[in-house]
This record gives structure tokens, sequence and C-alpha cells, in this order.
């Protein structure tokens, strides 16, 4: 038996040996195999702690290699331990394809991918192709001004496109890209080309593009298409790149659904036609090399990353080990900065905080309340409606103070505004909170003209007051209509008897859940007590297939309304509470003349039931809408209303007065509005839209005329 084993053994022996040993292959200094006939093109990329350290082209294109093969390669984790240069190597996007989307860990560790020359005809191109939704991670990775990228649709610096919804975020944090990244076609972004259905949560965190962008159309900076994921977040990012392809609402940086939050983010290449991270009110001359932007960067929840050596750096980073940099001098009680008083350096040199600015009990400048000051009762404001109420112009179309004031200006307007989802409901319903635009759909982040309503409230009154708003699109008072929402805003009894909020499909029980949990929870337990000053609608378009009735349908509602207001509150005044409802547009596709002289009719009808005009209002493109233009006429037009009827005047001395009927004793030519711009007439008339005015260096209150 031994004999035989001994033969079987010499007989395998044997045969290795007449197998050629397998030979080394032969790398250069960029990872590329020399060999003839190679089996393996690029050099692996050896393994530590889990991490394939990729020091060359080769490893770059071995690790793209196996993940592009799919299955459990695509959870690989790449870390840089070099810059590495692609002079002559032609790269394959990590993560080519829908089936092979890189789902792991790269660090770049601040190292650079050099001379990469990526130019095709074909979609999904860029350093990364694409990625997968579930905890994907690329950070500290720098794309050289050297490189560049070419491609059709989908095209970025650091990831083309993203996909597949599961788990955890995707976060790209703390990449810049310098190359030049081109788009023949759509979603062209320096980050980010453009999300792919279905749209994974995406956190773009601490990036800076510095390439110029190129796209046909529909692309941005930072993010050609971030998709419509409300778990999406874009922070303090920075662009000083040269953008082209913008799209129609003129949102240069950062493309989204609407629902997405975007948050402190700069672009530092100036353009007129731009909305997105226009920062005009910059105190130093050369922000980006003063400190002044790495200070405001850091001001976001990603910003402690971001350093700067003044002085030598041409600008903030996300990565490296470089200074802080700290605001010294002296600033403003809300933070902000105060010219020729703030500065900045590496060191951190002090810093002298002004003291409040108080009138009538109120800090001017950050909104916060005198201590012992004995307020009069707090004004409350009732916003309802369907879409025009809630809002479809795009903030980046609104006028700069609007955007301002829109995206944390406002310092005195608290609102509570539970619209749309359920989880919406548990952060608004009951609760109030600064105003700041909320949508719960995914179209572009907008501003009703209700949002200019309180601005200019907050310009005349200079005091804290309150909003309670109920609104959704397409949706209407009739059960008979149809509602895009399967919500109504029908009051019959029978009706509510069978109705409930939310599920139950009552916008009525849901705006009165709303406002009794207001009053409960907050409200009621102020020491100044309140006043709900009166009701603001804009509705109607839904009903105008039941047009016939829609005066018994709004009247019943305004008349339950108001009831409910008494029986909750036990305030008689409130019976005849003033309803101001803004018309519909005639020229908008969805306008009905007798839905609209239902609404005259009601104002003849009820003394305490007001009309406003809006019947011009510009509509956008879909001639539905009212545009930036159109929101800011009706929003001039409603405040004036409230001018109008005294609901702003009583215990106000701002010193913000009204002008009298038959107009001022020198005419009108030294009538300014808010922006500066001088009221033009030749006729004496006082300006079209009502408003606050500026007249001889007071606030004036002009109402309609």
């Amino acid at each position: 038996m031994k004999s035989f084993a001994k033969f079987i053994s010499a007989v395998f022996i044997g045969f290795f040996a007449l197998v050629p040993a397998a030979q080394a292959h032969n790398y250069n200094d960029q990872g590329i195999c020399t060999d003839a006939d190679c089996s393996e093109p690029y050099q692996p990329a050896p393994l530590q702690d889990g991490w394939h350290l990729l020091s060359n082209a080769g490893n770059v294109e071995w690790f793209s290699a196996q993940v592009n093969q799919g299955g459990n390669n695509i959870f690989l984790w790449g870390k840089m331990v070099a810059d590495i240069d692609f002079t002559g190597v032609t790269h394959t996007p990590i993560g080519v394809s829908d089936a092979t989307k890189f789902n792991g860990r790269f660090d770049g560790q601040g190292h650079r991918i050099l001379n990469l020359k990526l130019r095709t005809s074909k979609d999904l191109q860029g350093f990364f192709g694409g990625l997968r939704g579930g905890g994907t991670r690329v950070s500290n990775l720098i794309i050289d001004k050297s490189c560049q990228i070419t491609g059709k649709q989908r095209v970025g610096g650091i990831a083309a496109f993203a996909q597949t919804i599961t788990g955890d975020p995707i976060v790209i944090e703390n990449c810049i890209n310098e190359a030049n990244i081109t788009g023949t076609s759509t979603a062209v972004g320096g980050i980010l080309g453009g999300s792919m259905s279905p749209h994974p949560a995406i956190h773009i965190l601490g990036c800076i593009n510095k390439g110029i962008i190129r796209g046909s159309g529909e692309s941005a900076t930072i993010a050609g298409w971030l998709g419509d994921n409300a778990g999406s977040l874009v922070e303090s990012c920075y662009n000083t790149g040269r953008l082209t392809g913008i799209d129609g609402d003129k949102r240069n940086m950062v493309r989204h659904g609407g629902s997405s939050v975007v948050r402190n983010i700069f672009d530092l290449y100036k353009s007129s036609i731009y909305t997105q991270g226009i920062k005009k009110d910059w105190v130093t001359d050369a922000p980006l090399t003063s400190g002044e932007l790495c200070y405001f960067l850091s001001l976001g929840q990603n910003g402690d990353v971001w350093r700067q050596t003044l002085g030598s750096d041409d600008g903030p980073l996300p990565l490296g080990d470089g200074p802080k940099v700290y605001l010294c001098g002296k600033s403003n009680c809300d933070g902000s900065l105060i010219a020729d008083e703030s500065f900045f350096s590496n060191e951190d040199e002090g810093l002298v905080v002004a003291g409040h600015q108080f009138e009538k009990g109120h800090c001017l400048v950050c909104g916060s309340l005198q201590p012992g000051y004995a307020f009069p009762p707090r004004k409350v404001f009732l916003m309802g409606g369907q879409s025009n109420a809630d809002g479809r112009a795009a903030i980046g179309t609104m006028p700069q103070y609007i955007q301002d004031y829109a995206n944390g200006g406002s310092k005195f307007c608290y609102w509570s505004y539970a619209n749309g989802t359920e989880e919406a409901w548990q952060m608004f319903g009951g609760k109030f909170a600064p105003y700041m635009p909320y949508t719960d759909n995914n179209t572009t982040s907008r501003c009703g003209f209700d949002g200019i309503v309180y601005h200019l409230i907050e310009q005349a009154l200079h005091e804290r007051f309150f909003v309670i708003k109920e609104s959704r699109g397409g949706t209407a008072i009739d059960t008979r209509c149809s509602s895009t929402g399967n919500l109504w805003w029908n009051a019959a009894p029978e009706w509510l008897a069978t109705a409930a909020p939310r599920s139950g499909h009552s916008l009525a029980l849901e705006f009165t859940e709303n406002i009794g949990l207001c009053i409960d929870g907050a409200l009621s337990q102020l020491e100044e007590g309140y006043q709900i000053k009166c009701i603001m609608w804009h509705q109607g378009e839904s009903d105008r297939t039941q047009a016939a009735s829609y005066h018994d349908n709004l009247q019943g509602l305004v008349s339950y309304l108001r009831s409910w207001l008494v029986e909750k509150t036990g305030d008689e005044r409130y019976a005849t509470l003033p309803f101001i409802a803004g018309t519909v547009n005639r020229s908008s596709t969805q306008y009905n003349a007798v839905v609209e002289q239902a609404v005259l009719q009601l104002a003849e009808e009820d003394a305490n039931f007001h009309v406003v005009d809006m019947s011009d209002c510009k509509l956008g493109s879909d001639n539905l809408h009212f545009d930036a233009v159109g929101e800011a006429d009706a929003a001039q037009r409603m405040f004036g209303k409230l001018v109008e009827l005294g609901l702003l005047s009583e215990d106000d001395a701002t010193g913000t007065s009204p002008v009298p009927s038959k107009g001022v004793e020198n005419g009108w030519e030294g009538c300014f509005d808010l922006q500066g711009r001088q009221w033009q007439t030749t006729s004496g008339r006082q300006p079209k839209s009502p408003g606050i005015y500026i007249m001889d260096g007071r606030k004036m209150l002009v109402g309609s005329r």
C-alpha cells in the first residue's frame, strides 16, 4: 500500500514539473503591465485592514474592474495613498452600469487625480460612474484641474449618477472638482451629474467646484440633478466655476425636486441670472481669501472641517490640517458681521457682540424679546386655500430680499403649517416656528404670495406675530369636484359628520384641529394674550366644475370657521372675523366667471367679507399659478387690504403712518419702495400697488387707491 502511495505521489510531482511556473507580471510606475499578452493588465491594489491601497493609475483601474464585475465586489473599499497620474491611461468609471453601481467606501485622503482624460459621447461619465444607495461614501477626493471629463447625459466630476433607494444615504463629503466637465445633454455637475430613478437619499457635504461646467440644459455646478428624495441634503459647499446649461428656474448650484434640504451654499462666480448661493452682503472685498467665506461655511453642520491659512491659501478647504478661521472684532447680536468692525484671523483675537436694539420689546436685529416688557396681545393671522395660496413660484426667481427673508431672514413671523405628510403634521401640527418656506411634494422649492405678505407685515409691525396656515394644491370645497390630494374644504354638517382630518379627507377639520392645538399649546400660554385678526384666502380654481354651488359652499365654510372659533375661544368677536379672499386670474386655465361672481356677491352680502382683485396678477408658463412677479403683486394687494381694514394699526407705534386718502402734500415724486426704487409719476397719483413705501424718511402704509 505504501509503495502505491509513493507511486501516485511521484506521478503528481512529475506532472507539475511539466507545468510552467506562473510568471510574475512586470508593471511600470503607473501600475500598467508591460508584458505582451498580459492576462492581468492592471496592478492589483494591496489589501490592508479591509482597504485596497491605491498608489497608481493601474491600482485604480484594477479596483474599477473589480467593482464592475458586480456581485459582492461593489462593496469594496479603496484608499488613495498618493497623488495618482493618469497620463496615457484610459479610465473606466468605477460602477460602470446600473447593475454594478459602487456601494463601498472610497477615501482620497486629500490626494489628487491628475491628467485624467475621459472624453466620450456616452452617458454616465465621471471618475465614479454610478453610486448605489445604502451607505456608499466617497470622501476627501480631489479631481485636479489637469483632468477633463466629457460625455453625453449625467456627467459629473466625482460621480456621474446615483440610483437605488436602500438603507443609509449616499455621502459625498469633502471633495473638490477642479476639472472642466462637459455634457452634450442634461444633468451635468461638478460633483454629481444626476440621480436616476429610484432616487436615493444623497448627502453632498463640504464640497467645492472650481471647474467650468457645460451642459445643454438642466445642469448645475454642484449637482446637475439631485433627485426628489426628501432625505437628500446639500450643505456647506461653494463654487467658483463658470456654468452653462442652467435650467429655467436658474438653479445654478443644485437642481432637485424641492423636498431636499439645501443650505449654507455659496456661489463666488457671480452672474445676474443665478439664484442660488449668491450672497450680496459680503463685508470684506474678497470673501474667498479674507476668511469670510471660510467663516460662513463653518457655520453649517458640516462646517467644522473647513480650514484656511489666511495670506497664503486662495480659498477655504474642507480637508487637511490647516488652521481654523475666527471671527474677531465686533458682531451684531444675531452673529452677523459689522463692516469695518468685524475681521477674520487664524488666531482667536476676541469678539465683542453688540447689544440688542429693542423697539416695542423686540430686537430689530435678531427678534429677541425684551425682558419685562409689557406686550400688547399678539396678532394672529390665518391663511388658507389651494395651490396659489400654497405657492408655486420658485424661491430662486423671487426678488433678492424675498429670497433672503424666505431662507432664514424672518425675525418676527412664527407660523404653523401642517401641510402634507403625516411627518409634516408631527413636525408642525400645534407648533410654531420661525417662518421658513415648506413644501411636501416634489416641485421646486417655492414661496407663496403669503410669504411676501408676512415680510411686509414684519416691516410694518416690528413685533412678533403668528400665522396658522392650511393650503393644499388641487383641492376643492365641493366634494363633487376632483381633488388631486383626495381632500376637500367642504363644511356641510352632513359631510363633516363622516369626515376626519388628513386621512379622513377634510381640510376644514385639519385646519381647525391645528388652530385648536396652536391655541392650547402656545397662544393661550402667552401672558399678553392674542387676537386672531383675519382669515386670508385664495381658492376656487378646482370648484369651477361646480361653479353654481360655489357661493353657498364658500359661505358655509366661512360660517363654519367663524362659529368654530367662537366656540373654541368664547370670543364673540370672531363671529364677524374678517375673511379676505383673492380672486382667480382671468387668464388662468381654471378661471370661471361664476366662481368670481360668487366671491363678489359674498362681499356685497357680508360686511366682513372682503375681496382682493388678483385677476391680472401675472401667471407662470402653466397659465395657472402666479409667477414671481404675480406673487409679489398679489402680496402687495393683500397687504394693502390689511392696511385698509386697520388690521395692523392698533397699538402700532413704529412710526409707520397710513397715507391720507388724498395723497401727500408735495405729491408722490419723493416716494420710494423698500428696495430704494423711486416711484416715477407725472400724474401725481400714488403708487398703484399697496404696501410699505418711504416718504420723507418715514415709512408709509399705502392702501388701495
